[in-house]
């Protein structure tokens, strides 16, 4: 709200003639926070634990574990092999800690040129993230969206005049603005650095506005997991109800198909099942899933497909060199009866072990 959004990167901008580089505190500050994000972004990835974004990663490199569940991840595999895997893993670290620094040098010094061609290869990487890796469309637009900011750019040697807003702000205004602009810089480098809450999201909601974070892919990805839900229908029929499928498929999904995330899409990827949610907020989680069934599948014309009970799993495979997958292992998080007369029926411990052939049998327990 404080940006000169009209000035720039508005519809109507390119009629204008003004089109200076425009210097306020909010475009200072919306630079500096993208300056923070991939700072913290690639140091993350440099000072992991494990090593998982360096050239000698034990067992694979991050780039490795991560570029193998979509049809363009398998042919990027394929085209660079691991040893070129190994060797463009730590780029992506070094190409987060400077993209940010040379794009505000090079602003700050009016280098077009170099920011530019900066903007350009940062996007480059996410949208190769987005080929790549499932469900990550969305998370990959907008993070090219906001190298906007350092864009369109002019040399301030090159102008005549010094830029001038089109319209001047009232003191008080100018006062208010930069007090709430101060105000949110301070908390967010409070929260980030200070505060001892910066996983309380769910219970304050300033938290979620000032966490400036994009550390999604700190560590390789020592496993996928995906999830099913065999579940009986009244006719006597076995389905995924996760799914929505006829069949159950205990096997690891293939290429385009999710991996490593819920089969759901959107909201359902924050779906909490290994919340250990009791009471009546762990039925109104698990029965929405009955109630959804039911009402997706018209049981009021339909009786047979109502779905009387499910059980649901959470599934892992580890990641192997030469894009293996180890053997399957499966995890009970909930069993469910969905008849109006049950309460929720709570699993004796997790249950563990190999989803083989034999164990594909027990949907039949249903």
């Amino acid at each position: 709200m404080f940006l000169p959004l009209d000035e720039c990167w508005s519809v109507t901008s390119r009629k204008k003639k003004n089109n200076d580089i425009i210097l306020s505190l909010a475009t200072i500050a919306l630079k500096l926070q993208v300056l923070w994000i991939y700072l913290d972004a690639g140091s993350g990835k440099f000072m992991d634990p494990l090593g998982g974004w360096t050239y000698n990663a034990d067992p694979l490199p991050a780039l490795d574990t991560y570029a193998r569940h979509t049809t363009a991840a398998r042919y990027f595999y394929a085209l660079l092999g691991p040893e070129g895997l190994r060797l463009l893993t730590p780029t992506v670290v070094y190409a987060e800690l400077l993209s940010a620094p040379v794009a505000l040098i090079g602003s700050f010094c009016g280098w077009s040129q170099v920011v530019n061609i900066t903007a350009a290869l940062i996007c480059s990487l996410h949208i190769g993230i987005a080929f790549t890796l499932n469900n990550t469309v969305l998370l990959s637009l907008v993070a090219c969206s906001v190298w906007a900011v350092f864009l369109p750019l002019n040399n301030l040697a090159e102008c005549e005049d010094p830029p001038k807003p089109s319209k001047q702000a009232s003191p008080a205004a100018k006062v208010v603005t930069r007090v709430l602009i101060l105000s949110i810089i301070a908390g967010s480098c409070w929260f980030e650095t200070l505060s001892e809450e910066c996983n309380q999201s769910m219970k304050h909601i300033w938290s979620t506005l000032l966490h400036n974070r994009w550390n999604v892919f700190v560590g390789a990805e020592e496993y996928v997991t995906w999830e099913i839900a065999p579940g009986r229908l009244a006719d006597d029929s076995i389905v995924d109800v996760w799914s929505r499928t006829e069949d159950v498929n205990w096997k690891l999904p293939g290429a385009g198909a999710p991996c490593t995330s819920t089969s759901r899409p959107g909201r359902w990827r924050s779906f909490p099942y290994l919340a250990e949610l009791e009471g009546e907020d762990g039925e109104a989680l698990w029965s929405y899933i009955c109630r959804q069934w039911d009402r997706e599948n018209d049981v009021v014309n339909n009786p047979g497909r109502a779905l009387l009970r499910y059980n649901f799993f959470m599934l892992q495979a580890d990641v192997l060199p030469n894009m293996g997958f180890s053997a399957t292992r499966k995890r009970l998080i909930q069993s469910y009866d969905c008849r109006p007369t049950s309460a929720i029926e709570e699993p004796t411990g997790d249950q563990e072990g190999d989803a083989s052939e034999a164990d594909q049998g027990e949907d039949k327990e249903l």
